[in-house]
């Protein structure tokens, strides 16, 4: 509905985000009966465990930004247990800069290490990445969304070459009530590798990861999330891999007081 009073560009602006509010929805819905069809279709290693996760986004301090305040730090940092929520098997640490573009867009770089043992791999491993992002907010009715799309150039322990993988992730937030913190979460993030390495990683699909659970804003800067994440891994060399998490996640924007956290 175009609003009253408002100028064309801007009803423009709002059809075109309430435009790709609606693609992100229906790739989300599309996704989930893509990974539910290939987990039925294979056979499949099946595994459970728990992923913990902090992510902290936030403006540079000043001194270090622009005029606008357009510079922004990222930090996540992640606990992988598996083997049945038996073992340590994965931690990541991954800083980054970015740029916001506008109120919609920004843009992303940093780095990565990665640690990775049992069930997740056959021998301990270290990884290093670089990865650069393009990542995209907006709103459709009462609910939040999102999407990302990362380029990774990852560099092994196990071979010398430098493996390139492109990840799509799409996500949709909806609040549960009118005024209360609840919210219920959705997303999927497709992960695909654009070449073979002498490290065992196979061009085309590499795995796929969809969440649902509910959220809640402890305050606008900080959102907690938990719920079941579903991870499937194809394997060219054996079954298919499935991952039955329970997944923990928060998220603090230090510096946006009046703005929910970035993804």
């Amino acid at each position: 509905m175009t609003r009253l009073g408002a100028a064309p560009e801007q009803n423009a602006q709002d059809e075109a985000t309430r435009t790709t509010g609606w693609r992100i929805h229906h790739s989300l819905v599309l996704s989930f009966v893509l990974v539910f069809f290939f987990a039925s279709a294979k056979a499949q290693s099946v595994d459970s465990g728990l992923w913990l996760g902090a992510f902290v986004t936030g403006k540079l301090p000043a001194p270090l930004n622009d005029a606008k305040g357009s510079w922004r730090l990222w930090v996540d940092g992640q606990s992988r247990f598996g083997d049945d929520f038996g073992r340590f098997s994965q931690g990541l640490v991954r800083p980054g800069v970015g740029y916001t573009l506008n109120n919609a867009w920004s843009v992303w770089a940093g780095y990565a290490y990665i640690r990775t043992e049992q069930p997740y791999a056959r021998t301990p491993s270290n990884e290093q990445r670089i990865w650069e992002q393009v990542s995209w907010q907006g709103t459709a009715g009462r609910a939040d969304l999102s999407s990302r799309t990362r380029l990774e150039q990852r560099f092994h322990s196990a071979g010398s070459d430098t493996g390139w993988r492109l990840r799509e992730m799409g996500k949709l937030m909806h609040p549960l009530g009118l005024n209360g913190p609840w919210l219920i979460a959705v997303y999927d993030e497709i992960f695909i590798n654009l070449n073979s390495t002498n490290f065992g990683a196979k061009s085309g699909a590499d795995r796929n990861r969809v969440f649902v659970g509910p959220g809640i804003h402890v305050g606008r800067p900080l959102r907690i999330e938990l719920g079941y994440l579903n991870q499937y891994t194809f394997n060219n060399n054996g079954p298919d891999r499935v991952d039955n998490l329970l997944s923990i996640s928060a998220f603090w924007n230090f510096s946006h007081k009046g703005s929910p956290p970035e993804e």
